[in-house]
């Protein structure tokens, strides 16, 4: 199946494949990840790059990062990432309830899964109804700002900023990074050089 999702010229021949390996995979550890060996995610994540099959599976997306495996919700946001092409699709990504989600998942303890999390939130936030949605998470700004810590082993924190960048207009969720700690944190991330950390930090150091 994952051959034919990789090479199938027929119409309807992938989303056949598809479809096999979502009734394979339920409730089915080891089908899995013998997918996940053979390379079934990359192969569907290209299947996702068509246009219109993208959007027919963001409700899909959005129940995978809801119920999935790490590893699935991994994959679910790296979907996310990839077909957030525009900022229509950007909006319907939202309106499938994948937000509250992928927060959450800035809580995980693998590093990839924070990284791809953060970088499908930030890509969601330049529409101004997710960026209203994010601000409404409760956990986003004390998740967000826990990524900006140079001592944890993580690639996210360039997203961190970027998100809580956008964030910083609002009195109130200044108010909450600094309570986090962000501001020491940024002190570090600006000797790193890390893009946009010193520009945040001017931000709240004013707001402070």
């Amino acid at each position: 199946m994952v051959i034919l999702l990789d090479r199938a010229v027929l119409p309807g021949s992938k989303q056949y494949a598809a479809e096999c390996l979502q009734n394979l995979t339920i409730n089915n550890d080891d089908v899995k990840k013998s997918v996940f060996f053979e390379g079934g995610i990359t192969s569907l994540l290209k299947y996702l790059d068509s246009p219109l099959i993208s959007l027919s599976i963001l409700p899909r997306l959005a129940r995978v990062l809801e119920n999935g495996s790490l590893g699935a919700r991994q994959a679910a946001a790296s979907a996310i990432c990839r077909v957030c092409d525009s900022g229509e699709n950007k909006r319907l990504v939202g309106e499938t309830g994948c937000i509250h989600f992928l927060v959450k998942m800035l809580e995980a303890k693998n590093n990839e899964a924070r990284e791809v999390a953060a970088r499908a939130i930030v890509s969601l936030m330049s529409v101004k109804c997710n960026y209203k949605e994010v601000k409404r998470e409760e956990k986003s700004v004390p998740s967000l700002a826990a990524l900006l810590d140079s001592g944890l082993h993580n690639t996210a924190q360039k997203y961190a900023v970027s998100c809580l960048a956008m964030m910083s207009s609002s009195k109130k969720c200044r108010r909450m990074m600094i309570s986090y700690g962000a501001i020491g944190y940024l002190k570090k991330l600006v000797d790193m050089d890390i893009p946009g950390a010193n520009k945040l930090l001017e931000s709240l150091e004013m707001g402070s």
